[in-house]
């Protein structure tokens, strides 16, 4: 399973300078770029990716995946302090991580989301070389009805996101309604009222951002600052960093669900099309059900954002698995590594391996110094950011207005894009109007093509959809009895709730 030789050789090719400063460089760009809404971390890759041609493989590699694992830490900042997330995978994150801000506890959720985060990473990176060759093993059991069912036990979590069990579940089936728009793989066009724009279906960004982003401006046009209610000690010198390291002291307080998420991360990382946004949803979705206090949920509990970001950052690790070892990327940005890859003159796969091992071993190894790198840049910057909710909504909103519009032209450069998002920022402001959680909304649009996706291949392969097909595999009926157990808690917890209302 191991080459001690390789290892080290891989080792001594991260004894350069100039590779450990490419890799700070990447680290701050993904964290900045992550932190703006609408610029996601393919989209960062993207942007570097040309300024890699004259660099050596590894260095190259290294810092394009420094940029990855920067992307998906920073896109929890916005998250946390403007209930904006940079990225799908931050989605789980605004939601406590808001709460938590708007308690005066900015600095708090930042330090508990450094830790997470770089916890995750380093989780993730140990799994990289440990035990790369079981995760491509499991990755490569999971067909069509195993993924069908990971995107079923993904959309449970909806029913548990509100306290109106009607609402939520109205909320998510109309976000699955309308990720349905576009051509399907059978060539249907279905939604598209003849925008040929919409025929990939509806972008993530322009929903995220409208849904999410402009309507919480909406509704902080109404207030002086991001939060009116200070924890006492944010204004007193010194109290930014004590308040930080507390934060991320807390991270390492839930070991269990630490762990777990850490766990769960690498996991769903390795599956192909999964990516970080399902691991940090079906985590939140566990360490939800596991918690002793699941009421705090949703108002700023910090087990519930450490569940997210160390998901969402572990699956950094299983997503590099799958893409070293077998040439498929887990989602968009390795989908971009592969291309940044394969422009060195490298075919990712077993041969690379045989013919490279120091240069794979190389790229692991400096995912642990990326790990703890993070640890030190994310609160260099988190200590900076923070104060951001101190500046004036007069002066914030506009600012936020003209990033997240850019971000979103950035994506697929049409202003078409921008009128998607206005449209469903206006949705947003009516949704929240009457109280459905929009959250539900977002993760029926994430999961939407999954499901439909998968359901169709899975018909195209057994030419059929029946129960039997998923008994008859091992995986998926673990999966099943996941998805059983799920149900059955989420009834239980709707009637007790049900029980405390009725008089």
């Amino acid at each position: 399973m191991f080459d001690i030789g390789s290892i080290g050789a891989g080792a001594s090719l991260l004894m350069e300078w100039h590779l450990f400063g490419m890799l700070l460089l990447g680290l701050l760009f993904g964290i900045v770029t992550g932190a703006i809404p609408g610029f996601s971390t393919p989209l960062a890759i993207s942007v570097m990716l040309p300024l890699t041609f004259p660099m050596s493989p590894l260095v190259a590699i290294v810092f394009l995946t420094a940029v990855y694992a920067g992307g998906n830490f920073g896109a929890s900042i916005s998250a946390i302090l403007l209930n904006i997330p940079g990225s799908p995978q931050a989605i789980m994150t605004g939601l406590e991580g808001y709460p938590m801000t708007q308690k005066g506890r900015a600095y708090e959720a930042l330090g508990t989301s450094v830790a997470a985060s770089a916890t995750g990473n380093l989780v993730g990176s140990f799994f990289l070389i440990l035990v790369m060759p079981l995760i491509v093993l499991l990755a490569l059991k999971f067909g069509p009805p195993e993924m069908f069912l990971v995107g079923v036990l993904g959309l449970t979590i909806i029913a548990s996101l509100d306290k109106s069990f009607l609402k939520a579940m109205i909320a998510g089936m109309f976000g699955v309604l309308i990720s349905t728009t576009g051509m399907s793989s059978t060539g249907a066009i279905r939604g598209t009222f003849g925008y040929f724009e919409l025929m990939d279906g509806i972008s993530i960004i322009p929903a995220l951002i409208g849904l999410i982003g402009f309507s919480e401006l909406f509704y902080m046009l109404q207030k002086s600052h991001v939060t009116e209610k200070a924890d006492g000690d944010m204004n007193v010198p010194g109290s930014a960093l004590s308040q930080l390291l507390r934060g991320f002291r807390t991270a390492f307080a839930y070991p269990a669900a630490l762990l777990r998420s850490c766990g769960l991360g690498v996991i769903i990382g390795a599956l192909p099309g999964a990516g970080a946004t399902i691991s940090s949803v079906v985590s939140y979705n566990e360490a939800k059900r596991a918690s002793a206090t699941p009421e705090e949920f949703g108002k700023g509990a910090p087990e519930g954002l450490i569940s997210a970001e160390a998901a969402n950052n572990a699956s950094e690790g299983g997503a590099l698995a799958l893409m070293l070892a077998l040439g498929i990327p887990g989602g968009l940005a390795t989908a971009v590594l592969i291309g940044a890859l394969m422009l060195q003159g490298l075919i990712p796969g077993p041969r690379l391996f045989m013919e490279q091992p120091d240069l794979v071993y190389g790229v692991m190894l400096a995912q642990f110094v990326t790990s703890i790198c993070l640890m030190g840049m994310g609160l260099l910057v988190s200590f900076w950011a923070a104060k951001i909710v101190r500046i004036p909504t007069q002066v914030l909103i506009p600012v936020i207005s003209i990033f997240s519009i850019a971000g979103t032209y950035a994506v697929h450069l049409l202003m078409f894009d921008v009128v998607l998002m206005a449209i469903f920022a206006a949705l947003g402001i009516l949704l929240r109007r009457f109280d459905y959680p929009l959250i539900a909304v977002v993760l029926g649009i994430v999961l939407g093509p999954i499901l439909d996706a998968e359901l169709l291949r899975t018909y195209q392969t057994f030419g059929r959809i029946d129960l039997w097909i998923f008994l008859a595999r091992p995986v998926s009926l673990v999966l099943l009895s996941l998805l059983g157990f799920s149900l059955v808690t989420t009834i239980i917890r709707v009637l007790r709730d049900r029980g405390r209302a009725t008089p």
